[in-house]
C-alpha cells in the first residue's frame, strides 16, 4: 500500500521503520545471557526485535541510517564495549538525536494521543514535532527551544539517594525504555538507551539547570566530569527503574525455568556476558539480599 511518508510526506511504498534502531536492539541479544529479548509491558513473551512502524519512505528510511550508523560507529559501540566516555562529534549527533525524539513522540502520541497533557503542552508538543521534522529535512538551522541532551551512563559503585531501587545500574547499562513525561508545567521525551540518556525538550521551565549535557547544532564533546540535571531527572530515572523491577517479578514461573535452562546450556555464555556484568554491579552495590529475586532475569 502506498501512503505518504510521515517525514517527507511524499507519497510512496513505505518502510517498517524501526522507533529505536535495531542496531541497539542486536547488540542487546548478543551481549545477554539468554540471547533473547524481554520488553518490560510483555515480560513473558521473547522477542527478536524493537517497535516498528510502517512510516519511512526509502530515501528518508536511508537518511536516518547514515545519522544511526554515525552514532553506532563514533559514540554507542565505544561506550558498550570499551567504557569509553567522552567523544567528538559532528552534525550527525543533533540529526540523530531529534530524529528519536521526533519518532518517539510521534509514536507516543499515535498510541496515546497524549491524553494526560494540558492543551498548552499538547501545542508545545505538535510545535516540537513540526520543529523537528523540519530540522530533520534541513528547513531550520537548529532545534529552536526543543533542544536534545544527552550523556553516557556509567555502573553506579556508591550513592547517597534514599531508596535506590536495586536494579539501578541493570536499568542504566542495558534497558531501552521510551517515554513522553510531563507535570502541569513541563514536558520532555524520554529515551533511555543502554549506557545512554537522551531527552528532547517539549517545555522546560528552566533549562539552564542541565550543564553539560545540550547537544550542539555542528560539533562538540559529549562526555564531561561533571552533570548536572535537575533532581525530577533523577526523580524519573530511579521510578523507571523501579517500574522495570516491578515488571520484571511479573515474568511467569514458566518462563523463569525456560530462562534457567537457557542459562545453564549457555554457562560460560552467561559467565563473560554483559548481563551477568551488569548483575553483578548490582550486587556489589546493594549486596545479594536485595538483588536475589532478580537474578533470573535474562
Amino acid at each position: 500500500m502506498k501512503r505518504n511518508c510521515k517525514l517527507c510526506n511524499q507519497k510512496g511504498n513505505l518502510e517498517n521503520s524501526h522507533i529505536i534502531p535495531s542496531f541497539i536492539y542486536k547488540w542487546l541479544k548478543e551481549s545477554s545471557g539468554t540471547g533473547y529479548l524481554r520488553f518490560g509491558q510483555t515480560p513473558n513473551k521473547r522477542v527478536q526485535d524493537g517497535l516498528k512502524e510502517y512510516w519511512l519512505c526509502p530515501t528518508c528510511e536511508d537518511l536516518f541510517q547514515k545519522w544511526e550508523t554515525e552514532f553506532a560507529k563514533h559514540i554507542f559501540h565505544p561506550i558498550v564495549k570499551n567504557n569509553k566516555n567522552q567523544f567528538n562529534y559532528g552534525p550527525w549527533l543533533l540529526k540523530f538525536s531529534v530524529s528519536l525524539s521526533w519518532r518517539v513522540l510521534l509514536f507516543i502520541k499515535e498510541k496515546t494521543n497524549l491524553s494526560n497533557f494540558p492543551q498548552k503542552l499538547k501545542n508545545e508538543a505538535n510545535l516540537a514535532l513540526k520543529t523537528w521534522k523540519k530540522f530533520l529535512l534541513d528547513k531550520e538551522p537548529n532545534p529552536k527551544k526543543y533542544q536534545q541532551h544527552m550523556l553516557p551512563l556509567n555502573a553506579i559503585r556508591s550513592h547517597s539517594f534514599d531508596n535506590l531501587p536495586s536494579n539501578m545500574n541493570r536499568y542504566l547499562l542495558r534497558s531501552v525504555n521510551i517515554d513522553v513525561a510531563n507535570n502541569t508545567k513541563e514536558a520532555f521525551v524520554y529515551i533511555k538507551l543502554p549506557r545512554i540518556l537522551l531527552t528532547g525538550f517539549i517545555h522546560i521551565e528552566k533549562p539552564r539547570q542541565w550543564k553539560n549535557t545540550i547537544v550542539h547544532v555542528k560539533k562538540g564533546t559529549l562526555g564531561a566530569d561533571r552533570y548536572v540535571l535537575p533532581k525530577y531527572m533523577a526523580d524519573y530515572l530511579k521510578k523507571q527503574a523501579d517500574k522495570s523491577k516491578s515488571l520484571n517479578k511479573k515474568i511467569s514461573e514458566k518462563q523463569r525455568s525456560k530462562i534457567n535452562e537457557t542459562y545453564k546450556k549457555n554457562i560460560d555464555k552467561f559467565a563473560t556476558s554483559d548481563t551477568f556484568a551488569a548483575l553483578q554491579h548490582d550486587v556489589e552495590l546493594f549486596g545479594e539480599s536485595k538483588v536475589f529475586d532478580l537474578t533470573k532475569s535474562s
